[in-house]
């Protein structure tokens, strides 16, 4: 069978773990790649180094299945970006249409903002009909596939350091979903909120409101982990879908960060086991921040649960596997 596994989008020259967004999906793909050779792999607008990732539309049209890891795919379509980056990037999509009709196309998506729907809607712009559309989702996985950022953390050397700032935030505003439509999410108005607070001191990192201020802008996950490393507690979100997780979560854990999350995160109690860690105000939040620099047993208790349960990296890999096969049926 010929698989390609097509950057649609971005050009990913993939190097290594905590470098991208997506690298538990690169690296799971990875792993099967290597342990199923009955399989043809080919890329388009990716590449395995720092260098090679080509837009060879030939490989699209030779292809039985064609992978789509899906970037951020949402923000193109959420008045994020100028619009004129946005018609520039799907002048390019436009030219792989023809190729996607009539094959198998499995989307890889790690956000609730980007399914099928949306894929097709926007992405496709209503003009791509594949043979059949599959989905593999983060959450497909034991604790989300995110739990893989967890071994890469802990694997990655730093040197150590003391903690001294209150709370640290990685990520960006998600007050809008594609088409522009407002999504209620209330992430901005609380980061805002502690980002102004002088009793607690925070480390704010990513792409913000002019309103906020922020320590770096988006930088890679590596060179977050000094921030993180540093700081006591975090707060997860979640939007569009409150029974799934993040991987924010999962970072956290590694870098001995408490991970508050707010209010209905994760409904289902997937990494949840203590209703302590929910918050529902801000002044709940920032009672519960104080308590977290003061003692390190919340952290100790919640820590050891979570690492009961989580699968170790090459159980992931497995699991990635099989239900990667589940698709080619």
């Amino acid at each position: 069978m010929k698989i390609c596994f097509a950057s649609l989008r971005k050009k990913i020259n993939y190097t290594d773990v905590l470098e991208y967004g997506m690298d538990v999906f690169y690296e799971s793909f990875r792993y099967y790649k290597d342990n199923n050779k009955q399989h043809d792999f080919t890329y388009y607008n990716f590449a395995w180094g720092s260098k090679g990732a080509e837009r060879d539309i030939n490989v699209l049209k030779d292809a039985d299945i064609v992978v789509f890891p899906a970037v951020q795919e949402f923000i193109y379509f959420a008045d994020a970006m100028h619009p004129r980056d946005v018609e520039k990037s799907q002048a390019e999509i436009r030219k792989t249409y023809e190729y996607l009709n009539g094959k198998d196309i499995i989307l890889l998506t790690q956000d609730r903002g980007v399914n099928e729907e949306m894929v097709m809607q926007y992405t496709f712009e209503n003009q791509v009909k594949p043979k059949s559309f599959q989905t593999i989702d983060e959450m497909d996985f034991t604790m989300c596939l995110q739990g893989l950022k967890y071994h890469y953390i802990k694997n990655y050397f730093r040197f150590p350091v003391e903690k001294k700032t209150d709370f640290v935030y990685w990520g960006s505003d998600k007050s809008k979903t594609a088409g522009g439509v407002k999504s209620n999410d209330e992430r901005l108005d609380i980061i805002k909120s502690i980002s102004k607070n002088e009793e607690v001191s925070s480390s704010i990192i990513g792409r913000w409101p002019k309103s906020i201020r922020i320590e770096r802008k988006w930088v890679p996950l590596k060179e977050t982990l000094g921030y993180l490393d540093q700081s006591y507690s975090t707060l997860c979100f979640n939007w569009i879908d409150q029974t799934a997780v993040t991987g924010r979560y999962h970072e956290a854990m590694a870098c001995n960060v408490y991970p508050f999350v707010w209010k209905d995160y994760d409904t289902n109690n997937i990494l949840i086991t203590e209703e302590w860690q929910r918050c529902f105000t801000k002044e709940e939040l920032y009672d519960k921040i104080q308590y977290i620099r003061k003692s390190d047993y919340k952290m100790t208790v919640t820590k050891k649960d979570f690492l009961n349960r989580l699968p170790t990296q090459g159980e992931y890999y497995k699991e990635f596997e099989a239900i990667f096969n589940k698709c080619l049926r």
